[in-house]
């Protein structure tokens, strides 16, 4: 079972109507979620009984103008029943009726500004909630997560950043690991184009360093003491999803550009025992350059961790040792 989406930007044309159903034939999509069509209900309707018969339909037109997010499906293959449509999201619960799973699935489409995005957030926190099943979110979000996924136009502000960030995090969404170009979206604007990475791909690795420190135990038990309700396999996977948010939010708060950190400890260590030759007896100086010192050890030990830990890794990557290798992780 194979599903995607893609923004066509105006779904009017034959040529459009071709691209589409070479991408589902090529890729054997059995569901396609079809955005910013710019067409309507009965102008859709008609498109999909000429160029995809058989096939169904749900859309959001109703509710927002322009035809923004339309899903087609082969119902023989899949059965996605429409659960909430809003602006911005359809969700659907849907089965594979080869396999009778049952699974959750989203498409999105988001408006243009922060203020309006901040309700399409705010609905995906709301499904969130109470899920209780496999869920799959595919769309165009009009938004990155940091600022290396855009090239050239204007800066991502730090309130977009951060409200994408956060949904993420509060909900325990993986990123779908991809292959192609980096920049998955253009402008096509000739004379001022933009380059955006709209997926983000980002496999999750655990850092020995963090075992380190001292709020790493009480991360892993905030991450894992989540109330999940489901079968034991969907349990585990729910929580290891929520243990990877908080240990990446860990990460960036204690150990982000570690040799950064590590040397701007020890030049703050180096100033302060300076200051306190200067003036043995400041008590204040002796406390700062004792706790100096502690972090300036810790974050040099968490720095020799992390490029021992890299080092091990770019071995096994150039298959380097055998399988009797003692190398450890």
């Amino acid at each position: 079972m194979k599903i995607g989406f893609w923004n066509v930007r105006g779904f009017n044309r034959p040529l459009k109507h071709n691209g589409v159903a070479h991408l589902i034939k090529n890729n054997r999509l059995c569901l396609l979620g079809i955005l910013e069509t710019k067409l309507t209900t009965s102008a859709i309707a008609r498109i999909i009984n000429r160029t995809f018969p058989g096939w169904c339909q749900t859309n959001n037109f109703d509710v927002i103008a322009g035809g923004r997010i339309l899903i087609i499906w082969n119902p023989a293959v899949i059965d996605p029943v429409p659960k909430d449509i809003s602006p911005q999201v359809i969700h659907c619960r849907a089965k594979n009726k080869s396999s009778q799973l049952s699974f959750y699935i989203s498409f999105t489409y988001d408006l243009y500004t922060v203020v309006h995005r901040r309700s399409m957030w705010e609905k995906l926190l709301e499904l969130g909630q109470p899920m209780n099943m496999p869920w799959l979110i595919l769309g165009d979000f009009n938004c990155v997560k940091s600022p290396t996924e855009k090239q050239l136009g204007a800066t991502p502000t730090w309130y977009e950043l951060k409200d994408f960030a956060d949904c993420c995090l509060s909900l325990g969404l993986n990123d779908a690991p991809t292959t192609g170009c980096y920049f998955t979206w253009y402008s096509n604007n000739e004379s001022n184009s933009v380059w955006c990475k709209l997926d983000r791909p980002k496999p999750f690795r655990f850092f020995n360093m963090w075992a380190d420190h001292q709020d790493f135990m009480a991360t892993v038990e905030n991450g894992w003491n989540l109330n999940v309700d489901g079968t034991a396999q969907f349990c585990l996977c729910r929580k290891l999803k929520a243990l990877k948010g908080h240990l990446n939010a860990f990460n960036n708060l204690h150990f982000s550009h570690i040799s950064v950190r590590a040397k701007d400890t020890d030049l703050a260590l180096q100033d302060a025992q300076i200051q306190l030759e200067s003036n043995p007896e400041n008590a204040t100086i002796r406390d700062s350059v004792r706790e100096l010192r502690k972090k300036a050890v810790f974050l040099a030990e968490a720095e020799r961790h992390f490029y021992y830990q890299k080092a091990k890794l770019h071995f096994l990557k150039m298959g380097i040792g055998t399988r009797n290798s003692s190398m450890i992780w």
